[in-house]
């Protein structure tokens, strides 16, 4: 007898990775109801779902009264994907606004930004306790519960590990470069300047567990490109094209190679990345523009 074959769910070939979080640093003291953060018909601007304390001794109205401290379940309407909340003070959280405005991650940020996390009262904090196999519907709707309840609270969506601080209309792109997913709701980009020029590198890609990108010897000039070619590259690993240590990208003759990097172990040690190298006697410049015309001509 043949044994019975049973089919595996779906899924773009990765998953979420269970140290993906985001926080939402509150400016009110006082939370609203979870009705007001998800119900099943998502009145009122509410994300459709279920939501519940997790607290053994949690009354019948607990919904309809502001949230407490204390831990929430939170379901997608089809329960395929469960989100944990968990609501804090900021001092029990441990956050000390000051210091983090003082650093340079709060250098560029804007003067609304700055202003909310100054004024910080609660910490809001989801994670990932399951998830849709297909995983964008888990992004989505990951993102779109951090969203609602910045919204309802004037508060900053934080990223921790793409390392982005946003108000609650910045969570998700109004036009998306794909109906299924936009890496740029779930990776950051960074640079620093070197002596070779500037490394250029993504954050995120580990949330689900595929590779990061980084770019060295950039000029100031060919920044925007760089940022473009990597955010084009985490795209299509998010759809499912994972690039693999060989492959080339770029336009014809002046492609760049993949290859594995993440040399320097302070900034990824445990992480898994490519690097893209100019072929050579070519610099990085060269093979960015040569890219941009052959998408302008294509």
């Amino acid at each position: 007898m043949k044994p019975w074959q049973f089919g595996k769910p779906k899924t773009p070939g990765f998953g979420i990775q269970r140290d993906f979080y985001l926080t939402v640093l509150s400016s009110k003291p006082v939370m609203p109801p979870i009705l007001a953060l998800i119900n099943p018909k998502g009145e009122g601007g509410a994300v459709e779902g279920f939501g519940a304390p997790l607290a053994s001794d949690a009354e019948k109205d607990s919904l309809r009264r502001p949230m407490e401290r204390g831990a929430y379940a939170i379901a997608s309407k089809d329960r395929k994907t469960v989100l944990r909340l968990l609501v804090l003070s900021k001092e029990e959280a441990g956050f000390d606004p000051e210091p983090f405005l003082r650093s340079a991650l709060a250098a560029d940020l804007e003067p609304e930004l700055l202003n909310r996390i100054r004024a910080t009262w609660t910490i809001g904090q989801l994670t990932i306790e399951s998830h849709d196999p297909m995983v964008y519907a888990a992004i989505d709707f990951m993102l779109a519960v951090a969203a609602r309840f910045g919204e309802l609270t004037e508060g900053v969506i934080a990223d921790p590990i793409s390392r982005r601080y946003m108000l609650p209309g910045q969570v998700q792109q109004p036009v998306r470069a794909d109906p299924r997913v936009d890496a740029r709701d779930v990776v950051g980009l960074s640079h620093r300047a070197k002596p070779d020029g500037i490394h250029l590198f993504t954050q995120g890609m580990r949330k689900f567990d595929l590779e990061e990108y980084e770019l060295s010897g950039l000029d100031a000039f060919d920044l925007v490109l760089g940022e473009s070619l990597l955010l084009s590259l985490c795209q299509s690993a998010l759809l499912g094209a994972s690039a693999k240590n060989g492959d080339k990208v770029g336009a014809p003759g002046l492609e760049f190679e993949i290859r594995d990097g993440g040399f320097d172990r302070g900034l990824w040690e445990g992480i898994k990345v490519f690097e893209l190298l100019p072929p050579t006697l070519h610099t990085v410049g060269e093979c960015l523009q040569a890219w941009q015309r052959s998408i302008r001509d294509a």
